[in-house]
């Protein structure tokens, strides 16, 4: 029996019984879905990968207002729309709750509601189209609610309660189609104040002066009447869960929340509880520490209270440990998870079978919820290669051969994942790596604090080499005749990339050096440190700078920093971070023209010339992969890959999705 008794513990609700207390909230890769008015069969996929993997419920993403299906390529409408009136539609759903039944787990529908075309819960300015691209600097959201603070209603008009009606009517409609289809229960969006019901809810987005604003009880009028309704029309064995934020800075505070679980009870059966904005709500490195969640404070208060509502924080939860005690100890009755799910596909299993060091920790990048608003949302996982392939993994994915001697060259993140599953599949792996220690790009994270889930990833995969018995032969610097003379079988060739030096005058002084050097290495920088390069990696080096007390200036060519990092929760997370630095401050628009002793010449966005003195300069400008040195190896073995950034400059994801391919074929 495992240990964790608790999690794993079956729990009734009603007459409804739910096998354990994980709960997959609505996570899905929408580029799965083609232009099919069906759900496409690799969606039915996800969704049954997620049950098999242990959720107790799985649930499905829908939008509530009926409109036709969107252009994918319009911002905010990638999202699938399925035509619910053919039948032949409809059996595809039922094959969804089939798969999802067949593993033991319930299906949920998640219901938004945006509100009528032209309709909010108060007249507003329309949200700007580009409000989830830039939120480097905020610039959008600003102005947007500078209009709201001058009364500017633009064309968003107050939604009538006639209108209103139709909409609860539309959820209780759409909840009975699923339930139709098989679905178990409902999940109503409220949290954020972007959903209709969310926005009542807010006081931040709630000014109406009618029986629905102002006291809380007004505002979950709304809300409450959907969930009232959900049940009326699909019965009282129809679960309803809604989603909620725990707390919000000036708006729904705690109390509010703990209010409303009570007017909920007999109405909601499992309230989920998020963080107040969905920044906070998707943790990274920046805007956590490991081992605190901020949505438990929220579970604990509805707890003690006595409200007679199941309780479900989400945000950041992965480590069985705690898990387990949360809920033995009674703070909470399930956990929301969507990344802990998607990153290891054997989750589940491993808790059940006491793995729990094996467990795929997730690193936060967030490229699984939206890793791009401009180009196709192909959300990806960076630790889990298979996420997104579950329909045709097993086609692409060979059953391995006769056992082979492997040489792997490099111990970055690729080289280990390479080692380790061509080790898994039965060869016999030798690993070299030129330096003391194992990690190469991801090194850093061993001084960044911010950096903590990726330095549990690099970790984690030194661990498994040890499982998985790979000979690592560290100080070893890997050579063609080596391995010719080693007589293997198969060689993947893992040496990285090195950075990329600007052809800019003065940058080979003695006083210049570059990002990756000076992790571990900051005190023989001066105090006044310019970085000469704004991208993700420029800007963490500058925040490392900063919190480690030097006084710091970025410069970068773009108009924001961080241009190449996820959008929406993380580059926030990244402003936020940086924001509270005040030692940190950086140049946009600024093309670095010359370096000389102590200074750093630029070229501002008017064209001036303009000077920065500094003690030492940092650069970061991109990285260039050793192509050549990866090719030198070719011909000394039978089989011959390169992976990572050798073969093509990227990042974690590309990097472990490449090594696993190619290990995968031996």
């Amino acid at each position: 029996m495992s240990k964790y008794n608790h999690l794993l513990s079956p729990i009734r609700v009603g007459n409804v019984v739910l096998k354990n207390r994980m709960i997959a909230s609505n996570a899905l890769p929408h580029f799965l879905q083609g232009p099919e008015t069906f759900p496409a069969e690799p969606i039915i996929n996800h969704l049954a990968y997620l049950a098999r993997n242990g959720a107790a419920i799985v649930t499905f993403a829908d939008w509530v207002n009926p409109h036709q299906r969107e252009s994918f390529n319009e911002d905010g409408k990638r999202f699938p729309m399925f035509d619910r009136n053919d039948p032949s539609v409809q059996n595809y759903f039922s094959q969804m709750a089939d798969a999802v039944h067949f593993y033991g787990s319930k299906i949920s529908i998640a219901m938004m509601h945006f509100g009528p075309n032209g309709y909010g819960v108060c007249a507003e300015p329309p949200m700007p189209k580009n409000i989830g691209q830039d939120m480097s600097n905020g610039s959008e959201i600003e102005k947007y609610i500078e209009r709201l603070m001058k009364g500017d209603i633009g064309s968003i008009k107050e939604i009538t309660e006639e209108l209103l009606m139709e909409v609860v009517e539309q959820h209780a409609e759409r909840a009975k189609f699923y339930q139709q289809m098989g679905f178990d229960m409902a999940t109503i969006h409220m949290a954020y104040r972007w959903p209709l019901a969310a926005q009542f809810l807010s006081p931040l987005r709630n000014k109406r002066i009618d029986k629905y604003g102002r006291s809380l009880e007004n505002r979950a009028r709304f809300p409450l009447a959907i969930c009232r309704r959900i049940k009326e029309v699909c019965g009282k064995d129809f679960l309803v869960e809604v989603q909620i934020s725990g707390s919000e800075n000036g708006g729904i505070t705690l109390e509010d929340t703990v209010a409303f679980a009570k007017m909920a009870e007999g109405l909601i059966d499992i309230i989920q509880l998020r963080a107040g904005t969905d920044t906070d709500s998707h943790p990274t490195g920046y805007n956590s520490v490991e081992g605190v969640h901020l949505t438990l404070e929220y579970a604990k208060a509805i707890k003690d209270s006595g409200a007679k509502v199941l309780v479900e924080p989400i945000g950041g939860y992965q480590n069985p440990d705690e898990i387990d005690e949360y809920i033995a100890s009674g703070k909470i009755d399930f956990v929301g998870m969507a990344r802990a799910f998607l990153c290891d596909s054997d989750y589940f299993k491993k808790i059940y079978s006491d793995r729990v060091d094996d467990i795929v920790p997730c690193i936060r990048c967030n490229k699984c919820h939206v890793p791009s608003m401009t180009g196709p949302w192909s959300s990806v996982c960076s630790v889990n290669p298979v996420i997104g392939m579950a329909h045709r993994v097993k086609q692409m994915v060979y059953s391995p051969g006769e056992p082979l001697k492997v040489a792997v060259i490099g111990g970055g993140p690729a080289g280990m994942e390479a080692a380790i599953v061509a080790a898994r599949r039965g060869h016999n792996v030798t690993l070299y790596e030129k330096n003391s220690y194992l990690g190469g790009q991801l090194r850093h994270a061993d001084f960044s604090s911010f950096k903590w889930p990726l330095k549990k990833f690099k970790d984690f995969l030194a661990n498994q080499l040890k499982k998985a018995n790979v000979t690592v032969m560290l100080n070893t610097t890997a050579n063609p005749e080596m391995i010719k003379e080693g007589k293997y079988n198969a060689v993947i060739v893992a040496v990285g990339a090195e950075p990329n030096i600007p052809n800019i005058p003065g940058v080979d002084s003695a006083f210049v050096r570059t990002a990756c050097s000076v992790y571990g290495d900051h005190v023989s920088l001066g105090k006044r440190v310019v970085v000469v390069g704004g991208a993700e990696t420029g800007t963490e080096t500058g925040m490392y700078l900063a919190q480690n007390g030097h006084e710091v200036k970025v410069l970068t060519r773009q108009d924001r920093l961080a241009t190449d990092a996820t959008p929406i929760h993380y580059v926030e997370s990244v402003r936020n971070a940086w924001a509270s630095l005040e030692n940190f401050s950086y140049i946009t628009n600024a093309k670095t023209t010359r370096i000389t002793k102590g200074k750093v010449i630029y070229q501002d966005v008017d064209g001036n010339e303009q000077t920065i003195e500094c003690d030492d300069i940092v650069l970061s400008g991109g990285m260039n992969a050793l192509s050549n040195e990866a090719i030198a190896f070719f011909g000394t073995a039978n089989r011959f890959f390169m992976v990572g950034d050798c073969e093509k400059v990227g990042c974690v994801q590309s990097s472990i999705r490449s090594a696993f391919g190619a290990a995968s074929q031996l």
